[in-house]
């Protein structure tokens, strides 16, 4: 009863910061009229529905991105897991190529988009995967590469006192045991990814969430669109986040009965 009862206390604090968040927003609206609320971005959002920006369906935009943000968002994690296993398991490949990750890694996604662009161009989606890529992949690679080196050595230990070799103990101490650190950085650097994918957009596309909120500014401001550019990204960010977590609780089932 008391393990109910606490849930459902934890449950009406995230209800109760969502009300606080849409409160505050209200508020500010109420304070600068140029401001759009809670109401009108609503009624904006059917507005957009029936009224399709650029001739195309508000769902057309959602997907766009969508599809971007998961393209990249794949091609980030295998090579960001890959690097960070490389990095922690090999002397040799760290020594050679961690300095060059540690100049790169501080750039800015952003600072890419010119020469991303001048390199493959603002048609297709090649230019707008590779920004949203870099935006997602170091933080994957930090974290897999520390988690790596965090290994607990008690199982290290024991997987050599049985007789594993180095593939065994990579495959099957070092990797579970960093598999909660691996998804950290993987919503980590998702978050990052959408902020790439809606500054991409905004720059070079005509589809997209971010072609949305650009779409805004074009003429007179249209925050109510801006607004319902933004919650998209909140929704779409917090479904793939949560399916990451989903596939995290399957994979380390331990986490859940800490968490209880």
């Amino acid at each position: 009863m008391n393990k109910v009862k606490k849930e459902s206390f934890y449950y009406s604090l995230s209800v109760l910061s969502v009300v606080l968040l849409l409160a505050g927003w209200w508020f500010a609206s109420v304070t600068n009229e140029s401001l759009a609320g809670p109401a009108e971005a609503v009624e904006r959002f059917f507005r957009l529905i029936e009224n399709p920006v650029m001739d195309k369906p508000v769902h057309v935009h959602i997907l766009a991105s969508m599809r971007r943000i998961l393209v990249a968002f794949a091609a980030a994690s295998v090579v960001g897991v890959s690097l960070g296993v490389c990095f922690g398991i090999f002397p040799v490949f760290r020594r050679m190529f961690w300095p060059v990750f540690c100049i790169l890694r501080p750039i800015p996604p952003l600072a890419w988009i010119p020469i991303v662009i001048l390199w493959f161009g603002v048609t297709g989606d090649t230019s707008k995967n590779i920004i949203i890529f870099i935006g997602i992949v170091m933080a994957i690679v930090i974290n897999t590469y520390a988690s790596i080196r965090e290994t607990d050595p008690l199982l290290l230990k024991a997987g050599k006192t049985l007789g594993a070799n180095k593939w065994q103990t990579l495959v099957h101490i070092t990797l579970p045991d960093s598999i909660p650190a691996i998804f950290a950085g993987m919503k980590t650097g998702l978050s990052t990814g959408w902020m790439s994918v809606v500054a991409a957009e905004m720059i070079a596309a005509k589809e997209g969430i971010g072609f949305l909120i650009n779409m805004s500014m074009k003429t007179t401001p249209d925050t109510a669109l801006d607004f319902v550019g933004i919650v998209l990204v909140a929704l779409c960010s917090s479904l793939v986040s949560f399916i990451l977590t989903v596939i995290e609780r399957k994979l380390c089932p331990w986490l859940r009965l800490d968490a209880e």
